[in-house]
């Protein structure tokens, strides 16, 4: 028993529906960039570049080697300090 009485058409033609939609999408991206070189004189906005406000560091107290990366998350300093433990200690 079904809850839906049209559920045997929904996957009659789902891979022609798919390549249909697939194919309207890629016109529709390419007619974008035609629209975009057809008008060079219109300035781009740059792509926003994630800004992190605080960096943490490692110093090596044999060499004074110094290295700051930029802090993004807890998870991600623990990994770098994780690498950083494991090949350098």
């Amino acid at each position: 028993m079904t809850t839906c009485d049209r559920s045997d058409y929904f996957f009659m033609n789902r891979k022609r529906r798919r390549d249909r939609i697939l194919r309207k999408c890629a016109a529709m991206r390419a007619a974008k960039e035609r629209k975009r070189l057809a008008n060079p004189l219109f300035e781009r906005d740059p792509k926003l570049v994630p800004f992190y406000p605080l960096q943490f560091g490692v110093r090596d107290k044999r060499t004074g080697d110094v290295a700051f990366v930029d802090f993004k998350s807890v998870r991600d300093a623990a990994r770098r300090l994780s690498v950083i433990k494991r090949y350098y200690l």
